[in-house]
């Protein structure tokens, strides 16, 4: 399911109970997605509401995944853990970039995902591994052969979704494809419902959707739907 609409609102409607959330929410920054600016008010308030209504609608081995700046999440911790979730674990995403330079800072280029968790045990599969330095090792190539992989680290190394990337739709901050396979395919299984209450350009959903997952997805952006022709 998608919907146009305020997130807030629809989680309340929602009956269904969904397994795993992946919210890549608006930054606060006023940042104009052309019928949206997300320039929130109680921005803090906002999050944890949200949080509120992703937690009553959560199987009890449910997953929440948080996508923001480090700063962001450190100052929004306090708040979605006073709605029920459990911190499981804190990821961090990093990237080469060319944008954000400063000159009297370094430059950020990584962003954190919290990976929260309604129960102390979330369902975690570990379908997806890691990735081999040196594949063309003669050894390596053996352990790949048979399907091994290394273990994930909770640091992952995954380039920015850019307008030369296959899986990009013309939308502003589009989570990459590769890292939502990740949190996807490791916390869910096959007819599991994913969620995404800042859906954008669906590219959360359209990974689910591609691995055989159920779908629940919201944005209040009127001009997100025409990317999700694909997703109805």
């Amino acid at each position: 399911m998608m919907i146009i609409g305020d997130s807030v609102k629809e989680l309340f409607k929602m009956k269904d109970e969904v397994q795993t959330w992946i919210v890549d929410p608006p930054y606060n920054i006023g940042f104009d997605y052309e019928n949206f600016t997300d320039k929130i008010e109680n921005y803090p308030e906002w999050i944890g509401i949200l949080a509120e209504g992703m937690f009553n609608r959560t199987k009890e081995n449910g997953s929440f995944f948080l996508i923001h700046y480090p700063i962001d999440c450190a100052r929004l911790l306090p708040e979605i853990e006073s709605k029920g979730w459990k911190l499981h674990q804190w990821i961090s995403w990093v990237y080469p970039s060319n944008i954000g330079m400063s000159k009297n800072k370094f430059t950020t280029a990584h962003r954190t995902i919290l990976w929260f968790s309604k129960s102390k045990k979330p369902k975690f599969s570990h379908v997806v591994g890691g990735e081999y330095k040196n594949p063309n090792d003669k050894r390596i190539k053996e352990r790949i052969a048979q399907g091994k992989s290394p273990p994930l680290y909770d640091w992952w190394n995954i380039n920015l979704c850019k307008n030369v990337s296959k899986d990009f739709k013309g939308y502003a901050n589009q989570i990459p494809e590769k890292l939502l396979e990740r949190l996807i395919l490791n916390t869910t299984d096959e007819e599991d419902l994913v969620g995404d209450c800042c859906a954008g350009s669906g590219s959360t959903l359209r990974t689910a959707l591609k691995h055989n997952r159920k779908i629940w997805g919201c944005d209040i952006n009127s001009s997100a739907s025409d990317l999700w022709s694909d997703l109805l």
